[in-house]
């Protein structure tokens, strides 16, 4: 009869996506990043001093689509539902401003309860803090007062040290260097 032919396709992973022209290589996590361990760390560092100044239970970094890119702390649940919800929260957020001609939403926050989720559109990510509802003023003051150290993570141009202490590192020369992350629109599936 006939016979089976084996055929390899090229899957398409976020480390392949810049390469193939898929995602911008200045925006997101998918750039490419000559050393990887170094902007990881960058990340974590970020995420884990906006954990300890704003005293969230936890702290994560979604991709517009809602995959958990990165978390800190201690959260007892299904993370990737939470970033799931999270992120469609952000998109649904965005939407109601376009429609109401707000403009973009700063922060999306939502009280469980309890519990508070204060979601940040960054850019082609979101970022996401989970604390007491007691918290949630100081959640959202401390998350917005490090978005502009998230987006230089995202960069790779977090000076090392603590936050704030020096301005981003700059290239004067990089046409996309002050570029402005905050009009990206979040579409979950679309590149």
């Amino acid at each position: 009869m006939g016979r089976a032919v084996a055929q390899t396709a090229e899957i398409r992973t976020p480390r392949s996506w810049p390469e193939s022209g898929l995602v911008d290589t200045r925006r997101g996590y998918n750039t490419a990043v000559a050393d990887e361990s170094q902007s990881h760390a960058q990340l974590q560092g970020v995420l884990t001093e906006l954990r300890r100044q704003s005293a969230a239970q936890g702290v994560l970094l979604l991709s517009g689509d809602g995959a958990v890119l990165h978390s800190v702390g201690d959260i007892h649940t299904d993370l990737d539902a939470l970033a799931a919800y999270a992120a469609s929260a952000v998109m649904v957020g965005e939407r109601l401003g376009e429609s109401a001609e707000f403009g973009a939403p700063e922060a999306v926050m939502v009280v469980y309860g309890g519990r508070a989720v204060v979601m940040a559109p960054l850019g082609p990510v979101v970022a996401v803090l989970i604390g007491a509802a007691s918290q949630m003023g100081i959640l959202r003051l401390t998350l917005a007062r490090y978005l502009d150290d998230l987006g230089a993570a995202l960069r790779r141009e977090l000076p090392s040290g603590s936050h704030a202490s020096e301005p981003p590192a700059f290239d004067a020369d990089d046409p996309a260097a002050d570029e402005d992350l905050s009009s990206v629109r979040i579409n979950p599936g679309l590149v």
